[in-house]
């Protein structure tokens, strides 16, 4: 069962007879706003940019940092 929630983006909250199961994608933004995370609108902001450009997004303004 957790090979199969894996496979479909989501991990289990137990190695067996998981009953609920967290976004792989939740997870990785967590990860992106726990390294920004000194202020929080910044961190949040800074958080984004690092999330989708993870995941092969461009800023299309120079402008933000």
């Amino acid at each position: 069962l957790a090979q199969v929630l894996v496979h479909h983006g989501l991990f289990p909250t137990a190695p067996s007879q998981p009953r609920m199961a967290i976004s792989i994608d939740l997870l990785a933004f967590y990860r992106a706003l726990f390294e920004r995370s000194c202020d929080a609108i910044h961190a949040l902001a800074s958080a984004l940019k690092t999330h989708y450009s993870r995941r092969g997004f461009q800023m299309t303004h120079k402008d933000v940092s």
